[in-house]
């Protein structure tokens, strides 16, 4: 009898663990917090920030490097689209003042990390192009 109510109690710690193992971790990267910008701004930058496909130093002023970087939380989950990173980009230069991004680079980086099965990162250059 002792012995019976010793394996329940362990069966139900174990499953808990299992299941707490499973969830995404409470601390874990799942994207950029642009909370700071209202979901005008945002509309606003997606349409006012242009994508060059020309090199950065051959137009406008280079106001520097723009980064973002999202996280697929599991295998099962679906990976952050490239038009969610080209608007996390557009909403951070257009906070900072630009009008366009150049050298748009977007990379899976496959490595799991900070809670994530898979990290995307995105890196631009801001310019204020007349």
């Amino acid at each position: 009898m002792k012995l019976s109510l010793y394996f329940t109690q362990v069966t139900v710690i174990i499953c808990l663990l299992a299941m707490g193992a499973c969830s995404s971790t409470p601390d874990a990267l799942s994207g950029n917090d642009l909370s700071h910008l209202s979901l005008r701004d945002k509309r606003m930058a997606d349409k006012s920030v242009q994508v060059l496909s020309v090199p950065a130093e051959q137009v406008g002023v280079m106001l520097g490097k723009v980064e973002t970087m999202r996280c697929q939380n599991t295998m099962f989950s679906d990976a952050p689209d490239e038009k969610t990173l080209l608007v996390d980009l557009k909403a951070e230069a257009y906070r900072l003042g630009a009008n366009a991004l150049a050298n748009v680079v977007i990379q899976d980086d496959g490595v799991m990390s900070d809670g994530c099965w898979k990290m995307f990162k995105a890196t631009a250059n801001m310019l204020v192009v007349e």
